[in-house]
């Protein structure tokens, strides 16, 4: 990598991969909306991760953490270049993680709350759903996101509710209905 700054951004555009081809488009457009999601979303995973306590129970969910994040990170790459980074190998680990964090239906809506690091997830819970808004506005626009990608946005939202609802009953923080 060369220089933080490449001044090809400054005119409000930047590259993006269209069926295969480099193409410049508004830094508006939905895909680049959603790599700016996803990043905001790793952002928030890294600040609430910065606020767990030690133990052995966290340090677990620090790994699957940090793990999300390089996942989200190939995600935004798979997103920027078209070079598939994401698979369905990882949407089923993510989906075997939600079963353990998570392993009942949902039966009732839950009022995001609790300490800063539950806090923060369910903010980069909500983030990740923007971004997957985002990939499907784009692809109405005609823009081809591969269907393991937006599968992938997806569980990755979820995974950080189960973590983050987990995470609050281990602290015995009272859900809010």
């Amino acid at each position: 990598m060369g220089r933080l700054y490449t001044r090809s951004g400054d005119s409000g555009s930047t590259t993006c991969f269209f069926a295969g081809k480099p193409l410049r488009v508004p830094k508006s457009h939905p895909v680049v909306e959603a790599l700016g999601s996803i990043d905001e979303a790793v952002s928030f995973i890294g600040l609430a991760r910065s606020f767990l306590p030690g133990g052995d129970v966290y340090g677990e969910v620090v790994e699957v953490l940090r793990w999300l994040q390089r996942l989200l990170f190939n995600i935004g790459f798979s997103l920027s270049t078209g070079e598939a980074r994401v698979s369905e190998g990882d949407v089923r680990r993510m989906e075997e993680l939600i079963d353990r964090y998570y392993g009942e239906p949902l039966r009732r809506f839950i009022l995001p709350s609790g300490p800063p690091y539950i806090a923060g997830l369910h903010v980069a819970r909500a983030v990740l759903r923007r971004a997957e808004r985002k990939l499907v506005a784009a692809m109405g626009e005609g823009f081809s996101v591969d269907p393991v990608v937006l599968k992938a946005v997806n569980r990755a939202s979820d995974l950080l509710f189960a973590i983050a609802i987990s995470l609050a009953r281990a602290e015995g923080v009272l859900e809010e209905v």
